[in-house]
């Protein structure tokens, strides 16, 4: 199937559930010439896409991204509607994929915007993003053999970034939650603050582990 045909049914596909195609953006791939202001829109556009389209294969099509399509003899299942279902996971594989070189180029960017402030100082005078090297998180808990511990956290690290996650924006720590879904078994960077010195760490939240959770440790709101 070509990409045009490929648009043409999935937007078949909303139509028939009432949905404007229109709020499923179809992207290039190429983010580079974007800033980071531009980035992190991107990103919000595609997190709030998947998160509908997920809902879409729970609520509308009673599915999910591993769900057999066929039956044990291989022909496609009658009882679930299988053309809609690949669509959609498609879209979610697309998007993902978008999600993946979006985080990558936030990341690039936020580590030279650190490495700039370290070389050069800002003015007392001019504090633009001081909210953005607050710490908004404190490690309390760390379970042995976790994602957290592997990463390289220790307890009393006061979280600064989380992804793009700092202390405007964290919702109570809700955020994290969410974040930790869509970054599963994918490098997230973090910066703690440890002994009053800034720590750079990637952390890959996974399942894959004797405990629970995808992150393995406790973190309390300051």
């Amino acid at each position: 199937m070509t990409t045009d045909n490929f648009d043409h049914s999935f937007s078949g596909v909303m139509r028939t559930l009432n949905l404007d195609p229109d709020k499923f953006q179809n992207y290039n791939g190429d983010f580079s010439s974007l800033n980071y202001r531009q980035l992190a829109t991107v990103k919000s556009d595609i997190e709030n896409q998947l998160s509908l389209l997920f809902d879409m294969l729970t609520n509308n099509f009673a599915a999910d991204m591993s769900t057999p399509l066929v039956t044990e003899d291989g022909f496609p299942r009658n009882d679930i509607d299988v053309v809609s279902i690949r669509l959609v996971r498609v879209r979610i594989v697309m998007l993902k994929n978008d999600l993946k070189s979006v985080l990558e180029l936030l990341e690039k960017k936020l580590q030279q915007q650190f490495s700039n402030q370290e070389r050069q100082p800002a003015p007392v005078t001019a504090a633009p993003n001081v909210e953005q090297l607050v710490p908004f998180a404190l490690v309390t808990e760390i379970a042995d053999e976790s994602p957290a511990e592997k990463a390289g956290l220790q307890l009393q690290d006061k979280i600064v970034y989380f992804d793009d996650i700092y202390a405007a924006n964290h919702n109570r720590l809700q955020a994290i939650a969410g974040r930790l879904k869509q970054r599963q078994d994918q490098k997230v960077r973090v910066l703690v603050l440890r002994d009053g010195k800034k720590v750079h760490l990637e952390l890959v939240p996974s399942d894959n582990w004797s405990g629970n959770g995808l992150l393995g440790c406790r973190l309390v709101p300051l």
